[in-house]
């Protein structure tokens, strides 16, 4: 990975902060179209508390915002990797 020195950010790391951004934003969707689309969440879900629902679906924004942080910083690093690889 290339430091730049004057203290801004290499044209690596925004192309892989970029391409990270984006590939979690595809995957938060993808995952909240998998749950609305779900057994559960057509037959069981509909029927609880509203109280239960917005704490269920809290929850479920909390997991899935920890594994997308996760996935941001792996994501970066390859996509980091990739661009330093690319243009040498």
């Amino acid at each position: 990975m290339i430091i730049a020195l004057h203290g801004g950010f290499s044209i690596e790391m925004l192309y892989g902060f970029g391409a990270a951004l984006i590939t979690i934003a595809v995957f938060l969707i993808y995952m909240h179209y998998r749950v609305y689309r779900s057994e559960y969440y057509n037959e069981e879900y509909v029927y609880f508390s509203s109280w239960k629902k917005l704490f269920l679906y809290i929850g479920f924004l909390i997991v899935s915002l920890f594994i997308a942080v996760a996935l941001f910083w792996i994501l970066s690093f390859i996509f980091i990797g990739i661009a330093v690889a690319v243009r040498k």
